[in-house]
C-alpha cells in the first residue's frame, strides 16, 4: 500500500489536488520506477504531474544535459 506523500520525492514541491480535467503540474500522479513491471506493489511511487511530465519526456541523460546547460547559461 502506498503512504500518502505531502511532497513531490523528485521535486520537492508540496503536492495539491487541484479540480478540473488532469488536475495541475502539483498535481500527484503514480509513477512506476521501471516501466516494464507495471503497477505492481515495490514499483509504484506517487511523484508531481510535473516531475512525472519531465521523466516522459526525456531521458535522464538529456535532463541531465539540460540542467548542465542551464546551470552554464546566463539566464535572466
Amino acid at each position: 500500500m502506498l503512504e500518502a506523500a505531502t511532497h513531490c520525492p523528485a521535486l520537492g514541491i508540496r503536492l495539491s489536488h487541484q479540480p478540473g480535467m488532469g488536475g495541475g503540474m502539483h498535481s500527484p500522479t503514480f509513477d512506476r520506477r521501471k516501466a516494464a513491471l507495471g503497477y505492481v506493489p515495490g514499483n509504484v511511487t506517487v511523484i508531481s504531474m510535473k516531475a512525472n511530465y519531465i521523466k516522459s519526456s526525456a531521458s535522464a541523460d538529456e535532463i541531465r544535459r539540460v540542467a548542465d546547460w542551464m546551470d552554464a547559461t546566463d539566464r535572466d
